[in-house]
C-alpha cells in the first residue's frame, strides 16, 4: 500500500461495505445555515451537514474509496443493523465534556509550566506567571485550560514525576478555584492522579492512556465525581524522544483511526464512561508534513468514533515548513488556517496559544 490514500473513486463494489474493513468519510460538508443544507445529515450534532460519504474499504494491500449518499451505502450494506450503526456514531449530537455543550466550538488554552516546551517555554514556568496566563486566555475567550509541566517536543526529555506535580499542582488549585474547566496535561498515572485530586476535570495525555494504570485513574475519578474523570485520548507515534525520526503509516487518517478505537475501548473497559472520552488525532506527534495535512483534511473522518474531538495545531513545526515562519511565536496565521479547515470538519475543541486571535478567526468564520 503507498504511503499516499489514492483518491480513485470507483462506481461498482465487487464486495459490500462491512464484509471487509471500512471507514466512513462524510463529505460534501455544508454549515448547517445553507439552505443547501435542508435534508442533509448532521455531522456530530454539530454545525456541519454532509450529503454525501466516502466509504474507504482495504482488502489486504489496496484500499479503494466509494464516494456515494447515505441511502446508497445503507442499500448497499451487508449489514444493515451495522451501517446504522456507523451512521449513527457520524451524526449523534456528542454529550457535553466536562459540562460544556458540544454543539459550539470551544478553545482550549494551552499553559506550559515548562522551562523547555517547544513555542512558549519559560513563558509560564512559575505559578504566579502560570495562573496569570491561564486567566489572560480565559478572558480572551478559553474555556479549557490545559497545563502541563513536561515539554512533549520532538527530542524532550522526561521530568521527573515529583518535579511535574510541583510545577502544575498549584496552578490547577487556583485556577479550579476561580471557577475554570482545568485540565491536566500529563502521561503520567501517579500525575493523573494528584491533578484530578487538585481538582482537574480532564486528563489529557499525548500518549493515549498507554501507561500501566493510567484509565484506571480516569474511571476512578469519574466514578467518584461526575465532573471529572474526563479523558482526551491522543495518538502519538513512539516517545517525544524520538517520533519524529521517520515516521511511517500506511495512510496515516486511518491508521491513527484504528489506534484511537482501540484505545476508547481500552478506557471504556477499564471504567471509563464512553460519554467522558474525546479524542484527539495528534497532529505533529510522530507524523510528516503530508501526515498532519492528510489528518485536516480527513478530520470528519473522526467523527466515526462517536466522541468529540480535539484539534492541536498550533504553532507547529509543519506550519514553518509549509511558510517562511521560523519563529515559533511567528505562526499565528498558519495556526489559524489549520484551525479553520479543522473548525469546518467539524472539530469540537481547538488547542491554542493565541486564544484572542484565533478566538477572532472563529468568530468571523462563525459569523
Amino acid at each position: 500500500m503507498s504511503a499516499r490514500l489514492p483518491l480513485n473513486y470507483v462506481q461498482s463494489l465487487k464486495r459490500r461495505p462491512h464484509e471487509i474493513p471500512t471507514w466512513l468519510r462524510p463529505v460534501d460538508l455544508l454549515r448547517d445555515t445553507d439552505p443547501a443544507a435542508i435534508g442533509a445529515l448532521p455531522l456530530a450534532g454539530g454545525w456541519m451537514r454532509f450529503r454525501q460519504i466516502d466509504v474507504v474499504m482495504q482488502d489486504s494491500d489496496s484500499i479503494s474509496v466509494w464516494r456515494t449518499t447515505p441511502d446508497a451505502y445503507l442499500a448497499a450494506s451487508a449489514d444493515r443493523n451495522v451501517a446504522d450503526s456507523y451512521l449513527e456514531r457520524l451524526t449523534a449530537a456528542r454529550s457535553d465534556f466536562a459540562g460544556l455543550a458540544m454543539h459550539r466550538p470551544h478553545l482550549m488554552g494551552i499553559v506550559n509550566a515548562t522551562p523547555d516546551s517547544f513555542s512558549d517555554g519559560g513563558d509560564h514556568f512559575t505559578s504566579e506567571e502560570a495562573v496569570s496566563g491561564a486567566q489572560n486566555m480565559a478572558a480572551d475567550g478559553a474555556t479549557i485550560l490545559d497545563i502541563g509541566g513536561e515539554s512533549t517536543r520532538p527530542g524532550a526529555e522526561p521530568v521527573a514525576e515529583d518535579e511535574e506535580k510541583r510545577r502544575i499542582l498549584p496552578v490547577i488549585d487556583r485556577l479550579v478555584a476561580g471557577g475554570h474547566v482545568v485540565s491536566a496535561d500529563t502521561r503520567h498515572p501517579a500525575v493523573m492522579q494528584a491533578a484530578t485530586q487538585a481538582g482537574a476535570h480532564i486528563l489529557n495525555d499525548v500518549s493515549g492512556f498507554r501507561e500501566a494504570g493510567s484509565a484506571e485513574v480516569a474511571a476512578k475519578a469519574a466514578h467518584a465525581n461526575s465532573s471529572q474523570g474526563f479523558a482526551i485520548i491522543m495518538h502519538m507515534q513512539g516517545a517525544p524522544q524520538t517520533m519524529q525520526t521517520n515516521p511511517d503509516y500506511g495512510f496515516a487518517p486511518l491508521d491513527i483511526y484504528d489506534y484511537l478505537e482501540g484505545q476508547i475501548n481500552h478506557l471504556v473497559e477499564a471504567g471509563v464512561p464512553r460519554d467522558h472520552i474525546a479524542i484527539d488525532p495528534g497532529f505533529g506527534f510522530g507524523k510528516t508534513v503530508e501526515d498532519n495535512l492528510d489528518i485536516i483534511r480527513w478530520t470528519s473522518l473522526f467523527h466515526g468514533l462517536g466522541v468529540p474531538l480535539l484539534i492541536g495545531v498550533s504553532r507547529k513545526s509543519s506550519i514553518a515548513k509549509l511558510a517562511d515562519a521560523p519563529d515559533a511565536k511567528s505562526r499565528v496565521p498558519g495556526t489559524v488556517a489549520l484551525t479553520v479547515q479543522a473548525l469546518a470538519g467539524g472539530a469540537q475543541m481547538h488547542r491554542v496559544h493565541d486564544v484572542k486571535d484565533i478566538k477572532q478567526a472563529l468568530d468571523v468564520w462563525w459569523g
